[in-house]
């Protein structure tokens, strides 16, 4: 299956990492050897055949105007509720936007673009959340699944028995799926203050199988705070440009 959109989650305010940005840039913007960490992905969707990139902004939302100067394929959807409500939010606004196949990624991560050759539904697999070993950071996301599928994500690794991995803030989605997984939402009456990727657990739990694409050695970390920059400058950047 071949996906020409992403949506790219970018509206939170990233207080993490405040003693680099301070409160003049956001998280994603903010440069990794002259280029902005959300840019390594944009490049990354562009190289793997995507056309249109959605990206949810909310907190310093003029900061990223220019890069739908700059890339054709990007356009900035505004969440004026950014302050307010969680990652769920950013998500659903989509609802009205994508009804085609989509990969959805979080827009503070870098990782090896390569893994977009290997990381593609299939007929048999049409939803995935792409997974890794655990990272020698704080702040890993867990993950559990049954047959293949996921069943939960927790910060929490106790709550999980034998923990199989963790989440990258990568997912691919089949056409229709926004469409269905906002009807979930509506029908379980969430009150946006839950993070994105916990709810999508609950739906490939209760509802619509997402699948594990588990690669064990991709190389690729998340930046929340300093020691992950730090991380992301020394061990994943080297190996990827």
């Amino acid at each position: 299956m071949e996906i020409k959109t992403a949506i790219i989650l970018a509206a939170g305010k990233g207080t993490r990492l405040r003693s680099v940005t301070g409160n003049e840039i956001p998280k994603p913007l903010t440069p990794l050897k002259g280029q902005p960490i959300i840019e390594y992905s944009i490049e990354a969707l562009k190289k793997a055949g995507v056309q249109k990139i959605l990206i949810g902004c909310g907190h310093l939302l003029e900061s990223f105007h220019y890069l739908e100067k700059k890339y054709d394929e990007v356009k900035i959807v505004e969440n004026p509720f950014y302050d307010e409500r969680a990652s769920i939010y950013t998500l659903l606004m989509f609802d009205s936007l994508v009804d085609e196949p989509f990969y959805v990624l979080e827009a503070d991560i870098l990782y090896d673009p390569a893994i977009f050759k290997r990381f593609t539904p299939t007929d048999n697999n049409q939803n995935l959340i792409l997974t890794s070993a655990p990272l020698n950071l704080d702040d890993n996301v867990y993950f559990s699944s049954e047959a293949g599928r996921l069943t939960k994500l927790t910060k929490n690794a106790r709550k999980i028995v034998d923990p199989e991995g963790v989440m990258t803030g990568i997912w691919a989605f089949s056409a229709g799926f926004m469409n269905r997984f906002t009807r979930f939402c509506e029908q379980i009456e969430i009150d946006y203050s839950e993070d994105y990727e916990v709810l999508l657990a609950n739906y490939s739990s209760e509802q619509e199988p997402i699948n594990i694409a588990h690669f064990p050695e991709l190389n690729w970390c998340e930046i929340d705070n300093e020691e992950h920059l730090e991380y992301a400058l020394n061990e994943v950047l080297p190996l990827i440009i």
